[in-house]
């Protein structure tokens, strides 16, 4: 086959795969904002409720759809306590599939706690997906 020859049927088969609507796009794992990480928590219960707190995020928001993205959002609370209540959030564009919504957040998950360690409220947006999460009384 001539250079021609293969230079058409590249061609053909980059529109072919075009019009049947064939998405090759996988999860960019860029950092667009942040992490922002605000206030050092040393309290180790508190800690351990943000680390469980992420990993409930990471783990449903994959399968929670909206309207443009997943997004789930939850509240990790203890009433007897006066302080160390955690709210937090994350997303993913919907256009993304479970698994790559999902490979998205365990990439946020760890950035955010290679970068901001244990803290009281922190925040990381990825190309693809986000995740936040805040200390509430």
């Amino acid at each position: 086959m001539d250079s021609g020859s293969k230079l058409a049927m590249t061609a053909f088969l980059l529109l072919a795969m075009l019009s049947f609507g064939v998405d090759a796009r996988l999860p960019v794992k860029s950092i667009v904002r942040g992490p922002d990480c605000v206030g050092k928590s040393e309290d180790k219960v508190y800690n351990k409720r943000v680390q469980r707190l992420v990993d409930i995020l990471v783990d449903e928001t994959k399968n929670v759809k909206k309207e443009n993205y997943n997004d789930y959002s939850y509240v990790h609370s203890y009433p007897n306590r006066d302080i160390g209540s955690v709210i937090g959030g994350a997303t993913c564009d919907r256009q993304l599939w479970n698994l790559d919504c999902w490979s998205c957040l365990v990439t946020a998950k760890n950035k955010l706690k290679d970068n901001c360690g244990h803290t009281h409220d922190a925040r990381i947006e990825l190309a693809d997906c986000s995740i936040w999460y805040k200390m509430i009384n």
